[in-house]
């Protein structure tokens, strides 16, 4: 029964076991019951945290005091979370706490690289059709909040000229887009603001 781990997992803290079984999460029915069992024991009854309050202090050495790291590869990260986060071990123990909604864990994602606590972004986060919203919201930002341009029939004086182009996107960390997503900045902007492929947009410039 899965609720048996917790008997196993209890001697695992006190140091009588040293992990589990290799057979304890075999059977995918009840494979996320059990981790979710021991990530609720492990919070509420020797952390004595609430849910949020786990949310915000879990860290990676709690994990490794608490033996979480020998349940950690059965819990797929979200593609945003660094190495050392483990906040999302928290959210797949309590699949009912708010979550960020993507515009929101897209703008952190890149406010970190944009201030260096990433050096890049996740490995293929701008690939499929969400990696394309993703590149979509990363791009509003910048020319909105970052460049400060009001009016998005601007964006075609502004994008005209490919060098000029590359450098704004690099500057602002975002050429990856044209690197890996779209052939050119005229192919990126015309797809993210097909209003904007109007030809007498941009040939003026």
């Amino acid at each position: 029964m899965p609720t048996k781990i917790i008997e196993r997992y209890k001697r695992i803290l006190t140091g009588e076991q040293k992990r589990f079984s290799p057979y304890e999460f075999e059977d995918v029915q009840y494979r996320k019951q059990k981790v979710q069992l021991v990530l609720r024991y492990a919070i509420e009854q020797v952390k004595m945290w609430t849910p949020e309050q786990a949310r915000n202090e879990l860290n990676m050495r709690d994990v490794k005091e608490l033996k979480l790291h020998l349940i950690r590869e059965y819990v797929e990260p979200p593609i945003e979370a660094k190495s050392e986060d483990v906040y999302y071990l928290v959210e797949y123990a309590y699949p009912y706490l708010p979550r960020s909604s993507e515009k929101d864990k897209v703008l952190w994602v890149y406010q970190e690289v944009l201030s260096g606590i990433r050096r890049h972004f996740p490995p293929l986060y701008f690939q499929s059709i969400k990696g394309e919203e993703r590149a979509k919201i990363c791009f509003d930002y910048m020319w909105q909040e970052l460049l400060q341009i009001r009016d998005l029939r601007e964006l075609p004086r502004i994008f005209t000229k490919t060098e000029r182009a590359h450098h704004i996107l690099r500057k602002h960390k975002l050429k990856i887009l044209v690197d890996t997503l779209y052939f050119s900045p005229f192919d990126m902007i015309t797809d993210m603001y097909p209003e904007l492929a109007e030809p007498s947009l941009w040939n003026p410039y």
